[in-house]
C-alpha cells in the first residue's frame, strides 16, 4: 500500500517536533540555570534546582523518541518486543507510540502550566501536539497503520 500524503505530513510534524525537543535539551543541558532561555527566573517554581532533569527529558522524549517513531511510521518494522510493550492496539506500534507521546505531552504541559504558568513557548507546543494528534487520526493515518488492513 501506498503511504498517503497524511503520513508525510504526520513524520514531517514529528521531525519539527523533535527539532525543538533537541533545542530545548540542549539549551537546559548547556545552561542549567536557564539564564540563556529566559526561564532563570521561574527556576524556583519548580521542584528541582536546576534545569538539568527537564532538559535530559526534552532532549530523550521530545528528540529522541519522535525520531524514533518516525522511523517505525516510515519503515514499519515488525518487532515483536515492541508489540509486547504497544501491541494492544489494532494499529502498528508506531502509530500507538505517537499517540502516546501526544498523551505524554500534555500532562508535560499541563504539569508545566501548573507550575510556572504559560508561555508562548508553551501554546506553541500544544499547538505542535495537537497537529500530530490531529494528523494521527485522519482516516487514511489510521487505515494505514491498522494492523488487519481494513
Amino acid at each position: 500500500m501506498k503511504k498517503p500524503w497524511s503520513v508525510w505530513l504526520l513524520t514531517g510534524l514529528l521531525v519539527i517536533f523533535s527539532i525543538g525537543g533537541f533545542y530545548g535539551g540542549m539549551s537546559m543541558l548547556l545552561d542549567p540555570t536557564g539564564k540563556a532561555l529566559g526561564v532563570d527566573i521561574v527556576l524556583h517554581q519548580l521542584p528541582v534546582r536546576s534545569y538539568i532533569l527537564p532538559g535530559l527529558f526534552l532532549l530523550a522524549v521530545m528528540g529522541l523518541v519522535p525520531l524514533f517513531l518516525v522511523y517505525s511510521l516510515l519503515a514499519r518494522p515488525e518487532w515483536k518486543w515492541m508489540d509486547k510493550i504497544l501491541g494492544w492496539a489494532p494499529y502498528h506500534w508506531g502509530w500507538t507510540g505517537t499517540l502516546l507521546l501526544v498523551a505524554v505531552l500534555a500532562i508535560w504541559l499541563l504539569v508545566e502550566g501548573l507550575l510556572i504558568g504559560m508561555y508562548p513557548i508553551t501554546y506553541v507546543t500544544a499547538i505542535q501536539g495537537a497537529a500530530i494528534l490531529l494528523t494521527a487520526l485522519l482516516p487514511g493515518v489510521r487505515r494505514y497503520y491498522r494492523r488487519d488492513g481494513t
